[in-house]
Formats: C-alpha cells, sequence, structure tokens
C-alpha cells in the first residue's frame, strides 16, 4: 500500500504568529484607551475653557468696576486736593492777619495799661472830690423818730447840738445848712430809727462837734446812745470796713483810736498812736 504522509507544521512558527496576533491585540487595547484618555482629555479641556471663559468674564466686569471706582477716587482726591490747596491759603491769611492781631494788640496792651493807670488816678480824683464835698457833713446815729416835734429839724439840731455835746458857751452860734432822716420808709416803732444827714455852713463847725462829740464819748437823748461820724463815700467806707476784725480786736483791748483821713487804722500800741494802712499790716 501506498503511505500516507502527514503535514507538519513547525512549532517554532505557530508560536510565532500567536505572538504577533496577541502582540496585535494589546496595541490595538492600548490605542483604544489612549484615544478614550485623549476624549476625555478633550473633554475637560473644553470644560476649562468655558469655566475659564466664565471667570475671565467676571474679572473683565470686576475690573470694569475697579476702573470706574478708581476713576470716582482720583475724583475725589483731585477735589480734595484743591480744597486742601484753598485751607492752606486761607490758614496762610489767617495766621497772617493773628500775625497783625498780636502785634496790633501788644501795642493796644501797653495803652490799655496807661488808660487803666489814668482811670484808677481819676477815680482817685473823683474820691477826693466827692469826699471833699461831704466833707461839711455829720452823721448822727440813733437819735429816735420825731424827737424834734413839730419843729423844724434843722432849728432842732442848731440849738440842741451845742448842749448835747458840750460845745464851749463862747463857740459861734451853728449854722446847719440842711437836715434829713435817711431816705428811706419810717421804721416801725421796736426797729433802730433812720440816720440823720447833717450839712453845716462851715466846715469848723463840722469840726467842732465831731471833735466835741468824740471827747465826750457817751452821748445820750432820751434814753438812746447817739454816735457821730462825718460822712464819707463809698469806697472810703469799704475800704475802712477791711479792717473790721482788727477793729473789734482793738476795742476790746481799749486800744482802738479811729481812722485817719481816708482809711488809715489809728490805735494805741505800746504808749504811742500808731497807724496802719492795710489790715494786714494791723493784724500782724
Amino acid at each position: 500500500g501506498s503511505s500516507t504522509r502527514k503535514k507538519t507544521v513547525p512549532k517554532d512558527s505557530s508560536q510565532g504568529e500567536v505572538s504577533a496576533n496577541v502582540s496585535e491585540l494589546a496595541d490595538q487595547t492600548t490605542m483604544e484607551l489612549i484615544l478614550s484618555e485623549v476624549k476625555s482629555l478633550a473633554s475637560r479641556m473644553k470644560d476649562m475653557d468655558a469655566s475659564i471663559g466664565t471667570r475671565l468674564d467676571t474679572i473683565d466686569v470686576a475690573l470694569g468696576d475697579l476702573k470706574t471706582s478708581v476713576g470716582s477716587v482720583e475724583s475725589s482726591l483731585s477735589l480734595l486736593s484743591s480744597r486742601t490747596a484753598d485751607l492752606e491759603k486761607r490758614m496762610e491769611e489767617a495766621e497772617g492777619r493773628i500775625s497783625g492781631t498780636e502785634d496790633s494788640l501788644g501795642a493796644y496792651g501797653t495803652s490799655i495799661a496807661t488808660m487803666e493807670k489814668i482811670v484808677e488816678q481819676l477815680q482817685l480824683k473823683i474820691d477826693d472830690l466827692e469826699n471833699r464835698g461831704r466833707r461839711k457833713n455829720l452823721k448822727i446815729i440813733n437819735l429816735p423818730e420825731k424827737v424834734e416835734g413839730n419843729t423844724p429839724l434843722v432849728d432842732f439840731l442848731q440849738e440842741m447840738l451845742p448842749t448835747l455835746v458840750g460845745l464851749p458857751a463862747e463857740h459861734p452860734a451853728l449854722e446847719i445848712e440842711r437836715a434829713h432822716r435817711a431816705l428811706a420808709p419810717a421804721p416801725a416803732p421796736n426797729k433802730p430809727p433812720r440816720s440823720i444827714l447833717v450839712r453845716f455852713l462851715r466846715y469848723s463847725h463840722r469840726e467842732a462837734v465831731l471833735n466835741a462829740a468824740k471827747k465826750k464819748r457817751d452821748i445820750f437823748h432820751g434814753g438812746s446812745l447817739l454816735r457821730f461820724y462825718p460822712d464819707l463815700s463809698a469806697e472810703v467806707l469799704r475800704r475802712r470796713r477791711e479792717f473790721g476784725a482788727v477793729v473789734k480786736e482793738l476795742i476790746r483791748r481799749d486800744k482802738y483810736r479811729g481812722f485817719a483821713y481816708p482809711a488809715r487804722l489809728r490805735c494805741l500800741h505800746e504808749g504811742r498812736i500808731r497807724f496802719f494802712d492795710t489790715s494786714e499790716a494791723a493784724a500782724a
């Protein structure tokens, strides 16, 4: 018989084909994966482009608003700068006026000081003239109301005063120009009487009555202790009242000797008369 020969494939050839097929499949899979990744990346890039575009639009709007705000600020700064320059100019003008005013005040200060000195001197002169006009006046305190009866007060005093204060018999008759009670309503019966202001025709008559009253000291009329004082201006009385506490202490010690004109305290100290111009000096 005839023999049949089997066709045999070489083992190495079959394995090569399988390897080629496997490699081809792997390359195809890899390409598909790469393609898928590329498509995914492209999609993401597209989304990113859309998002970036939106953000850029938002930034553009914000930059526009910022530009508008900056323009407004620049305008305000320009206006503020203009106002500041105007204020600086006005400040310079004000400083100039203030400097001029201060210079003027310096000159005025000197003038005012001079005028104050002149006014003080004039006040002293006026007060002196007022007291000179009062030199003939005498003030009588505590003389009872209506003690003169129906007799005019001037006539009553001209007749009564010489005997009351103890004037010498040879003293000329007193001549009184006028006399009146203090210009106030008549007091109630249990209240102190109004003082009496007497103006003599001659200063020497007033001095005689006043000195006689000081010498006699306790003078009574109708049971009332009378007091006699010179008629002085309000300024002199004010200055004398400043010695009030010192005068009370001197009276307590029986060393008070009255005042020398206009307001010099007179007191007895170590057997001699001393004078003080201020209450501080007298208290010391």
